[in-house]
């Protein structure tokens, strides 16, 4: 593994040197992946822009794709203030993504896995332009960005394992053949900084750079140091375009964060409910709880490229990639005021290769999928006996590779001009290799492989312009993990495996525009049946993970997005889920879960958000924007004890943006969370005489952001 980044820094290298064109080379198409947005003018005629996505992994209309799916610009996201993964939450509304220190936890529709260990594997995916990013290298990605994609329910077939709840797509600003950039500042309350912008560089007809970068600190909301943020992510990218039908987008990122990790010390409810920051001075044992006893040191190294080719009707798209991250911190866990220590250090390597095509009334796309990654894995807590001693206890060490291979391949066949059936499979097979320690010194030791068929069958029809319906049947599963606290025995050569768990889904809906295209209704229902759901829950009094499999799960509900462009100047959009996802057959020795809410699973999720724009007669603009969110109490791990239930919460984000003629720059200010909602980021353990603790996202927050370009 030594020698991959180097190999694959070299290839990248030398592709970039052999397709790079002269001054006079002809200009080919733009990299597939978003049309040409509509001018303001257009909008203005026309109603709602069409959104082109590639959530399929073909480019489509966002209301031909019989499927839910989200998809949200650059411009919104900057505007609406979303700097980090957890943040994304307040744009996808099917989405519930939680932190544990760095770790970024995906929920989509209530399948996620609530484990931060390399022994098991994510459910929902989080990807950068078609890159899988693990936990614990999701910082310092939501910036530059063309725009952000999720889609819901398994996608067995065109993701595979890590996306059995759904996936998440971050796409960077792809570099355009000028000189054009831009650059934010913005300056709030706590302190907050944040520089943020972009670089385009053309250097001939075919071939253009982009270089961005992103700057962020804040001081501490609870006053004690704990959870100040100082981090600041690079991204380097190339668009080669040699000729008409060759492509490609090569880019690297990097990010460092060597801020105050996030404390999992309040306790919920907290302690003081109307200062829910406020910390005691000291623990249990009378240590100090401050964040000079605590560091972080996380970064990640992302390179990787997007090589397209067309030939005749056909497409090949060549996805090579390398990722390392090392996640290294220290922080407060459980209410007592212990600390754990992580370490994590991964190196990946994948590669896609995906061909789409089509012959007479058939669309194809068929793939090969690769990802190798390997693992160095350490976690131990830190138990206080007085304010300078403590026990310094081994809770796992380990040494584990995963390899995963897949062959996929889907068709949609137009049988008339209205009506279309899809239908589409995908073989994987994994493969987990793992040594070293687990708790009390258990020896681990680990070599299983497992193959997988899935499956997706579905239909679509145009019951009318612009009204489609569809229905879908398909499959995922979450990989199989293991127990790395229970060692080998006489009768069991390795650690117990925790199977893998298999879903069945049944989705249909509607997708439809009406009124002249000024109103956009999306709905999709669904039932999912899961068997052997991997139910997960980190216990900070112990620093461990309790790990049990709920034989049988079922999550159903339905779905539904709307827009409105009600005028020129005015515009509406609206979601909410509603979902009932319970463990329905989970019982063993000693426990009885059945009936019990999954976790990070609330019933109810809305939001909505209004934006007005006022034109003034010099031709500057005034915009403000109102977005909302509430969701209804749900809980933070599987036993559903009081102490672990998040309760409903509503919160409110407001901003006015100024605007002159010219357009070059806009001033803003907003506030976040106006209500002061207190939001519980993650929620670990707890017991019926012993209470949970977590840490918060923040509070109300307020301030400007200055833009330009150029």
């Amino acid at each position: 593994m030594k020698d991959i980044g180097y190999t694959l820094s070299t290839s990248l290298f030398a592709l970039t040197c052999a397709l790079s064109p002269s001054a006079h080379a002809q200009t080919g198409a733009p990299l597939a992946s978003v049309a040409a947005p509509q001018t303001a003018q257009d909008v203005e005629k026309t109603g709602l822009n069409d959104i082109v996505v590639t959530a399929r992994k073909t480019s489509e209309s966002i209301q031909r794709a019989p499927a839910s799916i989200v998809a949200v610009g650059g411009e919104e996201l900057q505007s609406r203030g979303i700097t980090d993964a957890v943040s994304l939450a307040k744009i996808l509304p099917s989405a519930n993504l939680r932190t544990q220190g760095p770790v970024t936890q995906v929920y989509i529709r209530g399948i996620g896995t609530r484990s931060d260990l390399p022994n098991f594997q994510a459910a929902s995916a989080l990807l950068l332009n078609g890159v899988i990013v693990q936990r614990y290298g999701t910082f310092g990605l939501t910036y530059d960005l063309d725009r952000v994609e999720s889609i819901a329910g398994p996608q067995g077939t065109l993701y595979g394992g890590s996306a059995a709840g759904g996936a998440i797509n971050l796409y960077s600003d792809l570099p355009d053949d000028d000189f054009s950039g831009n650059v934010q500042a913005a300056y709030g309350n706590y302190n907050s900084v944040q520089v943020t912008g972009g670089q385009n560089l053309a250097v001939s007809d075919g071939l253009s750079f982009r270089i961005a970068g992103d700057y962020k600190r804040r001081d501490s909301f609870y006053g004690n140091g704990m959870n100040a943020q100082n981090n600041w992510s690079g991204r380097v990218s190339a668009l080669i375009k040699p000729s008409d039908n060759i492509r490609a987008h090569i880019f690297y990122q990097h990010g460092h964060d060597t801020g105050k990790p996030i404390t999992n010390l309040v306790t919920n409810p907290p302690a003081d409910p109307d200062h829910p920051f406020r910390l005691p001075a000291v623990g249990a044992a009378g240590n100090p709880l401050n964040g000079r006893e605590t560091y972080q040191d996380n970064r990640n190294d992302i390179l990787g490229a997007n090589i397209t080719m067309d030939v005749g009707n056909s497409t090949f798209t060549y996805i090579p990639a390398y990722v390392d991250f090392k996640a290294e911190y220290l922080y407060f866990s459980g209410p007592v005021g212990n600390k754990l220590y992580v370490y994590d250090r991964e190196k990946q390597l994948s590669q896609e290769l995906r061909w789409n095509g089509s012959a007479g009334p058939v669309k194809l796309t068929a793939g090969l999928f690769y990802l190798r990654n390997k693992t160095d894995f350490t976690d131990t807590q830190y138990r206080y006996t007085s304010p300078t001693t403590f026990n310094q206890v081994l809770l796992n060490i380990t040494d584990q590779t995963n390899t995963s291979y897949a062959a996929f391949a889907q068709a949609v066949v137009s049988v008339t001009d209205a009506l279309r059936l899809t239908a589409g499979a995908r073989y994987s097979r994994d493969k987990i290799e793992a040594t070293g320690t687990g708790a009390g010194g258990v020896r681990i030791g680990f070599n299983h492989a497992h193959s997988r068929p899935d499956y997706k069958v579905g239909v679509d029809y145009d019951v009318a312009d612009h009204v489609l319906v569809y229905a879908n049947l398909q499959s995922g599963y979450i990989g199989f993990g293991y127990n790395p606290d229970v060692g080998p025995t006489a009768t069991n050569p390795q650690n117990p495996i925790v199977p893998e768990s298999k879903l069945t889904a049944i989705s249909g809906g509607l997708k439809s525009r009406f009124l002249d295209n000024r109103l956009e209704l999306n709905v999709e229902g669904f039932h999912y049946l899961y068997k052997n759901f991997q139910a997960i829950q980190f216990v900070s009094a112990t620093g461990l993970s309790t790990v049990l499999n709920a034989d049988k799960s079922t999550i159903y509900g339905v779905d539904v997005n709307l827009r409105a462009r009600i005028t020129p100047t005015l515009s509406f959009n609206g979601a909410i889920v509603l979902q009932h996802a319970r463990y329905n057959d989970f019982a063993g020795v000693g426990y009885d879960f059945s009936g019990n809410h999954m976790i990070n699973a609330p019933d109810v999720n809305f939001q909505a958000g209004i934006e007005k724009r006022v034109d003034l007669e010099s031709g500057a603009t005034i915009t403000g924007r109102v977005d909302t969110q509430y969701e209804n109490g749900h809980y933070g791990a599987f036993n559903n004890l009081p102490t672990q239930r998040q309760k409903s919460f509503h919160r409110t984000d407001a901003s006015i943006t100024f605007a002159p003629a010219s357009d070059r720059w806009n001033i803003q200010f907003y506030v976040r969370n106006i209500e002061d909602a207190t939001v519980f980021t993650t929620i670990n353990g707890g017991s019926p005489t012993t209470p949970a603790s977590g840490g918060l996202e923040p509070p109300r927050t307020f301030g400007g952001r200055l833009s330009f370009k150029w």
